[in-house]
């Protein structure tokens, strides 16, 4: 009985240093995840951007060339 209470008593502390090492180890995981999906979140929103702003140069420069354009054949 009493090789089994010390063969328990050596157990728990490497089951303590094992599961504190899975912790550590998920929360690393967890912080790369968690950069990966900002980094992504950002360039989605980067290209939206890009987006929205070549729309716009797109037509204003459309306003630009409507404008110089004569019309109706009028001089």
């Amino acid at each position: 009985m009493v090789k089994i209470m010390k063969s328990l008593v050596r157990e728990n502390p490497s089951r303590l240093a094992a599961m504190q090492n899975a912790e550590k180890n998920i929360e690393d995981h967890l912080e790369e995840i968690f950069a990966a999906f900002h980094r992504q979140r950002q360039m989605t929103i980067t290209e939206e951007l890009l987006d929205i702003v070549s729309g716009y140069e797109a037509l204003e420069a459309d306003t630009r060339v409507m404008k110089k354009a004569p019309r109706g054949g009028r001089q």
